[in-house]
């Protein structure tokens, strides 16, 4: 289980076309946007991708849009990288997505139950009295299967961690509004979760999450301007590879300014560990194995030998230390960095 938690879009983060590069690369997510056609009985996708952008408006189409574009994003994900999150999170309808992406609900059953929610709230035929609404509410989400993977979601009504599934029968009955969400992240952040990914269409989550706790690491994959990102990302496996990370050390080395004007001593402590740490890097980057726990500890002792070499400062060196955290999600960058920093500077290194 990773130290991180995943974070799931509401219906704000909608928007036309989206999800269509990810159906177009995996068969995974082709088989998502298939199940959700099936399931509602009509062409989701199509009106997704294909249809009139004024159908948006519709809120109970956009629901399952949104559901089923964060689902097919996971399901990718998942396939790619096979991470388990600590947690999960979902802003409005996102926690329904949270609570089918941790396993608390099947798919289906949250497809089936936005269709029928959506019916008894959202149709101007349906019934306007509160007491009958409430009741046909309930009776709705009593049918609703849920498993013991509730516990790693964090719930909208109070930001904290479900207790048991009674807890999910309680959020079924609000109107999905999320006004708990600055507590939802807080929460994550007093269990020492500063990781976070953001899964599903757009990446509107960022900056909501940054601004309750600036900290945070925020990786998200999907952006509305570029149809492509999650693609380039899935295909060059950048998260948790720590092969990856070995090049954007080595082009963190190389992109640094320089601040060390003796010949001699740039040799020793910058040209000499830059080839070292390419060694290590090609040696690994024409194979599928992930490098060693000995070699990532040479390399970072090289990485950091060449900014302390180029005579960089410490908020510099501790900028592209977040910078590669973020970038590659690796939970251990700071921890084998961090020590090899000290040994460095315990030998006379400044």
């Amino acid at each position: 289980m990773y130290n991180i938690a995943i974070l799931l879009p509401g219906i704000e983060s909608h928007y036309f076309k989206m999800g269509k590069s990810i159906y177009d690369n995996y068969a995974s997510a082709k088989k998502v946007y298939d199940i959700s056609d099936e399931c509602l009985g009509y062409q989701l996708r199509e009106r997704i991708m294909y249809g009139d952008i004024n159908e948006f408006k519709d809120k109970s189409f956009v629901q399952a849009a949104t559901l089923t574009t964060s689902f097919a994003f996971f399901t990718v994900f998942q396939d790619i990288f096979n991470i388990k999150a600590k947690y999960y999170a979902g802003r409005n309808i996102g926690e329904l997505s949270a609570l089918v992406c941790s396993g608390a609900i099947e798919f289906t059953d949250a497809l089936n139950f936005i269709a029928e929610y959506s019916q008894i709230t959202l149709s101007p035929n349906g019934v306007s009295d509160e007491e009958e609404i409430s009741a046909r509410l309930q009776g709705i989400i009593t049918k609703l299967p849920v498993k013991r993977g509730s516990q790693s979601v964090i719930t909208a009504m109070d930001g904290k961690i479900y207790k048991n599934s009674e807890d999910v029968l309680k959020l079924m009955l609000q109107p999905y509004t999320q006004t708990r969400w600055k507590d939802t992240i807080r929460y994550i952040t007093e269990q020492g979760i500063y990781q976070y990914i953001e899964i599903g269409p757009s990446n509107m989550l960022r900056a909501q999450v940054i601004d309750v706790e600036p900290t945070a690491r925020v990786h998200t994959m999907d952006y509305k301007g570029d149809p492509y990102y999650p693609t380039e990302l899935f295909k060059k496996r950048k998260l948790f590879n720590k092969t990856y990370l070995l090049s954007r050390m080595l082009g963190v080395t190389v992109s640094i300014p320089n601040n060390n004007y003796d010949d001699m001593d740039y040799l020793q402590n910058v040209v000499t560990p830059y080839n070292h740490l390419k060694d290590i890097y090609d040696r690994y980057s024409s194979s599928n194995k992930q490098p060693s726990d000995v070699d990532m500890t040479d390399a970072s002792r090289y990485f950091m030998r060449i900014l302390h070499g180029k005579k960089c400062n410490e908020n510099e060196i501790s900028l592209r230390l977040c910078e590669l955290q973020e970038e590659t999600l690796i939970e251990d960058v700071s921890l084998f960095i961090d020590s090899n920093k000290n040994g460095l500077l315990r030998n006379g290194m400044s």
